[in-house]
């Protein structure tokens, strides 16, 4: 019987809550303190009749700190709410003699426009029930009443945006910007392309047929997400397993006709470059060999410039690069033995990365992974998975 018991608590009063790491529980403890402190100074600071933080202020409070990336948690949501609470709170307050059903009537009128418009924020319901309790007012009374909550709405979402972007470094407001195109192009990535778009989301809400507490761009991170892990645990591949390991380095200082003569020896298109201790410090590829010629030439002129750019200038100074760390990318993406190949597939994808170096905890290279061995390893997964179902059968 106990654990019977302790099986319903747990599936149906503990499951689906809300939980926060111990630095978000850090973050959002030390927001709401400076938020509240500040808006208190604030409203304290101008020259006007007393104004003080209204009661729903600490209930919002709670949503922009916690739950900050939350469509409830926006600017619009948040005005607008105070904004319906305040015109429903006071109207049934004015028209509606009984307390109890001017209350009702004014949290059902505030839930109702809040939802047309687009704008649910949950302590709206909380402002438009204590300005009925409050009631009823005067015409004066009812000009202050709302100058105040214009008042605590404004300096609550000006603090709040500052706090959130200034002090604990998130974006906020949350806003759907994704990446351009990674080759300049009108197609998105492969990863985007073969997952969610706003259609299949639109259609998956309309049949839940309720509010979706989650911003569109974070459902579809989440989906991504759930199935890198998904693929990960049924492949369960990593780096390690199908990375080059004979890989082909060079240095700062190599200069431009070694590194080309290895990039064509070796038929690969890029060489991680390296210091002195075997620790990565760039990535020199065909492209940025390329780069160094004028985007004007001709193709026939192409093989010219480039033994041109290749041939070592005589003397102390040259007009040209001379050597690999001129014309190397610094900032390089690289992986390590054990990152899974789900995230790898993911980084390539949006990255548009042809070649990855894997490094160890020094940064040092132990292997290389290309698109051919991702294709490779794929393909190797997908018919070994076959003929497992095969001989099932």
């Amino acid at each position: 019987m106990h654990k019977r018991i302790n099986a319903w608590f747990h599936t149906r009063v503990l499951s689906n809550t809300l939980s926060l790491s111990s630095s978000e529980r850090w973050k959002a403890s030390l927001g709401a303190l400076l938020c509240l402190a500040a808006c208190g100074l604030l409203l304290r600071s101008l020259p006007l009749d007393a104004h003080w933080p209204l009661a729903p202020v600490g209930a919002s409070v709670v949503i922009l700190f916690v739950q900050f990336h939350s469509p409830l948690a926006q600017p619009w949501p948040l005005l607008g709410s105070y904004l319906i609470a305040t015109a429903t709170g006071l109207a049934c307050s004015h028209w509606v003699t009984q307390p109890i059903l001017a209350a009702a009537l004014a949290v059902a009128l505030t839930i109702w426009l809040m939802a047309w418009l687009n704008c649910v924020h949950p302590p709206g319901g909380a402002l438009a029930l204590l300005l009925v309790l409050n009631g009823p007012y005067s015409n004066a009374d009812m000009v202050a009443v709302a100058e105040l909550i214009a008042i605590n709405a404004g300096a609550l979402l000006l603090v709040a945006l500052l706090i959130n972007r200034m002090l604990l470094r998130r974006r906020y407001p949350h806003s759907s910007t994704p990446p351009g195109p990674s080759h300049r192009t009108q197609d998105r990535p492969p990863i985007e392309r073969m997952g969610l778009n706003h259609t299949d989301l639109e259609s998956a809400v309309k049949a839940l047929n309720t509010f979706v507490d989650v911003q569109e761009d974070e459902l579809v991170e989440i989906y991504n997400l759930a199935v890198d892990h998904a693929f990960g645990r049924h492949v369960a591949l990593t780096c390690a397993d199908i990375m080059s390991r004979d890989v082909i380095t060079a240095h700062f200082d190599t200069e431009l006709a070694q590194a080309w003569r290895l990039l064509r020896q070796h038929k690969i298109k890029s060489l991680p470059v390296v210091d002195r201790f075997e620790r990565v410090i760039g990535i020199v590829t065909v492209a940025d060999f390329l780069r160094q010629i004028d985007q004007q030439s001709t193709p026939k002129d192409l093989a010219t410039r480039i033994q041109v750019l290749l041939k070592r200038t005589p003397g102390l100074f040259a007009q040209k690069p001379e050597v690999v760390g001129q014309i190397m990318s610094a900032d390089v993406f690289t992986a390590t033995p054990q990152t899974p190949l789900s995230e790898l597939i993911r980084q390539i994808s949006q990255r548009a990365l042809p070649h990855v170096p894997v490094v160890d905890e020094q940064r040092k290279v132990v292997g290389m992974v290309t698109q051919s061995d991702l294709l490779v390893a794929l393909y190797k997964s997908i018919a070994l998975g076959q003929a497992s179902q095969a001989a099932k059968l």
